[in-house]
């Protein structure tokens, strides 16, 4: 299956980007960590020119964590081009929020990853096939998330958590500039707000939990008007020439997407209130699935000649279907729509002992025109993040040796 085709309705309202008419007026300067020489130096000439393209609006982020004898880990930053007004689509690095915030109402119910959520009623627009049950177990739709990046139980948790709440709970986390505004698939911003509500179910099928049909209030882009591209092409297949105003689309800053994740793999190493209230056996089902490769799902099951471990999943391995290397362990999510590709990881090699984490974007539409599937994705976007995450595990791996 051409993953194109699978991942790139994560965001039928996204594009690629350019800044904010409100920041490029600021003239603000992305931000620049020293630390990253060693690294760029290990990639190959046609990628270190893409670091310079500023068409290609490359963000990196490095952690490196720094554990202490009383149990606390401190994190060294290294950034390279973070510009956190900058829009682009986080396509679907957005279900990793989705996945903790619903894990977290499960958590509050008393609830585990059998616990199954049914929606009221099919959601009015987005990804959802015919035939897709109106319930399903959490933990089978964390599989098909992170697995293979299927939109469907994103937009399933959507309906059941509403927007409203969503955005509540992510301000009180420290992500107020977070937006999830829209279902997977979905350009329709005012039938976005709307969503169907849901209930929640124990292993018996007994109900536990249930939420109304909501209404969300209007939320945009916080720093200014989005409007991007020199063309739209529309379902027709004709072009719109004039940029495309996406202020109110999905946005999570690369910096909020990466301390998501942190957040919840290492939580002793952020603030109280910045923890995921999400543990046991529940948070254990959770890193499990973050890992998880397509040939080690048992529900659903992916055949490994149609999904290999790069299909959903580009650092290390995404510019071809090798296999990940014995004893690297990836947990995080990727995102692909519109030109966008990006990731957010967590690495641990067991072999040398190296842990570290890593968030990188690239924008990979040369012509400026979007939704027309013609995007250089295979030529630069997947080999430049596979090469970039080599190269970093390379220079930790010469830490711990040199």
């Amino acid at each position: 299956m051409d993953r194109r085709r699978f991942l790139a309705s994560a965001c039928a309202a996204a594009g690629a980007s350019i800044l904010p008419r409100a920041t490029a007026a600021a003239g603000r300067t992305p931000e620049k960590t020293p630390g990253w020489a060693d690294v760029f130096a290990r990639l190959s000439p046609a990628l270190q020119a893409v670091l310079d393209d500023p068409g290609r609006e490359v963000q990196l982020i490095w952690l490196r964590p720094q554990r202490r004898r009383d149990g606390a880990v401190r994190m060294r930053r290294l950034a390279h081009g973070v510009e956190r007004r900058r829009w682009f689509s986080p396509a679907s690095v957005s279900k990793l929020p989705m996945a903790l915030l619903m894990a977290e109402r499960l958590a509050a119910h008393g609830l585990g990853a059998d616990a199954r959520v049914r929606l009221h009623a099919a959601p009015a627009t987005g990804e959802w096939p015919e035939d897709e049950p109106l319930a399903e177990t959490f933990a089978r739709g964390v599989n098909r998330t992170f697995a293979v990046s299927e939109n469907v139980p994103y937009n399933r948790w959507y309906e059941a958590l509403g927007a409203d709440a969503i955005h509540a709970r992510l301000a009180a986390l420290g992500y107020p500039d977070v937006r999830l505004v829209s279902r997977l698939g979905s350009a329709d911003a005012e039938a976005n707000r709307r969503s169907v509500g849901a209930a929640l179910l124990d292993a018996q099928g007994e109900v536990v939990a249930s939420t109304a049909a909501m209404q969300a209030q209007a939320r945009r882009f916080p720093f200014g008007e989005v409007r991007i591209g020199r063309g739209w092409m529309n379902d027709a297949g004709e072009v719109i020439p004039g940029p495309r105003d996406l202020s109110r689309s999905n946005f999570m800053p690369l910096a909020d997407s990466l301390q998501m994740l942190q957040a919840f793999v290492l939580p002793e190493s952020v603030r109280e209130q910045q923890r995921w209230r999400i543990d046991g056996e529940l948070r254990a089902q959770l890193l499990h699935a973050l890992a998880l490769r397509p040939r080690e799902s048992l529900d659903p099951r992916y055949a490994e000649a149609d999904y290999p471990d790069g299909y959903a999943r580009w650092f290390f391995v995404g510019d071809g279907k090798a296999r990940y290397p014995d004893g690297l362990r990836v947990l995080g999510k990727t995102g692909m729509a519109w030109g966008w590709l990006s990731e957010v990881a967590h690495v641990h090699d067991a072999d040398s002992g190296a842990e570290f984490m890593l968030a990188a974007s690239i924008h990979c539409n040369a012509d400026g025109i979007y939704n027309d599937d013609r995007y250089d994705y295979d030529d630069v976007g997947l080999p430049f993040l596979a090469e970039i995450a080599r190269a970093v595990l390379a220079v930790e791996r010469d830490a711990r040796t040199g």
